[in-house]
């Protein structure tokens, strides 16, 4: 039995299976929906006018969810951000609007060493009683 036992402890345990999937497909899904509309705002009957040049327009509701609050705490002070500071804003706002995408989108920093479990970690490290973000700095990165 105790030979049973020690075989037991050696073998190594199944981990719980990963979210990543989910988010690769999402990726994947919006990938592709980006570009059915690039090519569908190229499309000859979309094209501007002689000489105009088209950019992809967001939708009103893209708008909003990458809109910086007023209301939202100062980012942290992290130095340098890695992107411009309009691009970090709203990659910050969308994670304070939408944990429940980012929570699946996995972090490549290295920083689960620190508690992080996923993307949203690095930008949104909790909410005070009132239900304001609390940034984390790692977003910055």
């Amino acid at each position: 039995m105790s030979r049973q036992k020690s075989r037991d402890q050696t073998r190594p345990k199944k981990k719980a299976p990963k979210l990543w999937l989910a988010f690769a497909l999402m990726v994947l899904v919006a990938g592709a929906l980006a570009a059915f509309q690039i090519v569908r705002q190229q499309s000859p009957s979309n094209r501007p006018a002689s000489g105009a040049t088209s950019t992809p327009q967001m939708t009103e509701q893209e708008l909003k969810d990458i809109a910086w609050d007023p209301q939202w705490p100062p980012l942290p002070n992290a130095g340098k951000p890695a992107q411009p500071i309009e691009q970090v804003r709203a990659m910050y706002a969308f994670a304070a609007r939408h944990p429940e995408v980012m929570q699946y989108a996995p972090c490549y920093c290295g920083c689960e060493a620190q508690g992080h479990e996923s993307a949203l970690d690095c930008f949104v490290k909790g909410r005070d009683a009132t239900g304001e973000p609390q940034w984390d700095g790692m977003g910055f990165i």
